[in-house]
């Protein structure tokens, strides 16, 4: 079974868990403390199938595969330290600034992977670069303010600033992508479109016309007729004459 279908089966498998017991709690009104863990334990299992479905997915897309294969065993080992942490409760500060740290460069790749898939043409390449910086330095931020405590609100302004570049170069990618999709269908096209002689002749009267795969009319005696190509060599002519 690949990465990708073990992800989407834990993911199945949480959210449906999630849901039961949230039914269950609802409907008894019972909300223990192995509720909350069991609850929690879900969502954690949840969130780390969807960072490492959109690392597979990179993957898969054979762009970026050892950012994403990172990225998935960051995905595997926040989720084991929050279990862990959920269930047996830690004392101690570092284990859980240690668990916040990792699971902030898990999303940080997670979200990386996602931008990857992005198909961009070289005038938007930049952005993709751009987008990686600005993402693992809003990660940098954040794990700084976990460890150490901001004395003023500079650290607050400086992560909300980078907030904002990296939330606009996430809605911007996708129209870089959009916009990349012309330059590579031009390209295709370019390389695909058949090579045509300059001239053909009438099928009616015999008359030499320009070549085209539109419909050509001839200048002569008025047949209108289409060149289309089946096979490479292999053209053939149909028409219709109007007199």
């Amino acid at each position: 079974m690949s990465r990708k279908k073990i992800a989407l089966w834990f993911l199945i498998v949480s959210v449906a868990i999630s849901a039961v017991l949230g039914i269950i709690v609802i409907l008894t009104g019972n909300f223990g403390r192995l509720e909350v863990r069991i609850i929690f334990t879900t969502l954690t299992i949840s969130a780390a199938s969807i960072g490492a479905l959109a690392c597979g997915a990179a993957s898969e897309a054979g762009r970026y595969k050892a950012l994403a294969t990172v990225g998935i065993g960051l995905a595997i080992l926040a989720a084991v330290l929050l279990i862990l942490g959920i269930w047996f409760e830690p004392d101690g500060d570092q284990y859980w600034k240690f668990t916040a740290s990792t699971s902030v460069v898990a999303a940080a790749t997670a979200h990386a992977c996602l931008l990857s898939l992005a198909k961009l043409a070289r005038r938007f390449a930049w952005s993709r670069a751009f987008a990686f910086v600005m993402i693992y330095l809003l990660a940098t931020f954040i794990i700084l303010s976990i460890y150490f405590e901001p004395t003023s609100d500079f650290g607050l302004r400086l992560i909300g600033t980078t907030s904002i570049i990296v939330a606009a170069i996430t809605i911007i990618t996708p129209i870089f992508h959009r916009l990349s999709r012309d330059d590579f269908h031009d390209g295709t096209a370019e390389v695909q479109r058949p090579k045509l002689w300059a001239t053909v002749t009438c099928p009616e009267c015999g008359a030499t016309q320009p070549n085209s795969l539109k419909e050509t009319t001839c200048d002569r005696c008025g047949c209108r007729f289409v060149v289309r190509i089946l096979a490479a060599g292999e053209p053939t002519i149909k028409g219709t004459s109007t007199h």
